[in-house]
């Protein structure tokens, strides 16, 4: 009986405490949360609170390159092993699927050797990806795994806009082959016997 008399009079408290807070707040309706003397405006990338919705949200547009495959220019990778970005316009070739995949008619390692004369900055597809990795020696395949059909999952078109914050990051690539290729078949299991 006294625990329940105790919890009607916690309760209590708590609804009028909060009635007061509700009748004391002197704004439009709308609350900002402040944090650390910073609003939600000063904390976002949006730059406006999350009950406005206008034209300022919207930032800028994503300007992607309209250069032909086989005609652009290759970008350095942002890290070793890093998934190479799409250099070329990539809006015909979709949708990606395991049955219909146009990225293989150029970088498929059975088609890109012989398309390097015409295309130099052709990247191919690494070794990597003719590997069952969910297999416990990683056994070698006939063809692309069936894991890998879905390019842009980790390969991007790369897009010409300002970045919403500052990026002071800086690769530590051990070779200059590494700026442009992959050596993930050759690494992959460094330090596997240690886990």
């Amino acid at each position: 009986m006294i625990k329940k008399s105790l919890m009607v009079a916690f309760s209590m408290v708590a609804l009028i405490s909060i009635g007061y807070a509700a009748a004391n707040n002197t704004g439009t309706g709308a609350t900002e949360t402040t944090v650390s003397n910073e609003t939600e405006k000063e904390l976002g990338l949006r730059k406006t609170d999350l009950y406005t919705e206008g034209s300022e949200t919207f930032g800028d547009a994503a300007k992607y390159s309209t250069a032909v495959a086989g005609t652009s220019t290759k970008i350095e990778r942002a890290f070793t092993n890093a998934p190479p970005m799409i250099p070329h316009d990539i809006s015909d070739m979709l949708p990606i699927t395991i049955k219909s995949n146009q990225c293989l008619s150029c970088h498929d390692k059975a088609n890109a050797e012989g398309m390097k004369v015409a295309m130099p900055n052709l990247t191919t597809i690494p070794a990597s990806h003719y590997k069952d990795l969910r297999s416990e020696n990683h056994k070698d395949l006939p063809k692309l795994a069936g894991a890998r059909f879905n390019c842009s999952q980790c390969h991007a078109p790369q897009s010409d806009m300002k970045p919403l914050v500052e990026n002071t990051f800086q690769a530590d690539f051990q070779s200059d082959a590494e700026k442009s290729g992959s050596n993930l078949a050759e690494t992959i299991n460094i330090g596997r016997d240690t886990l």
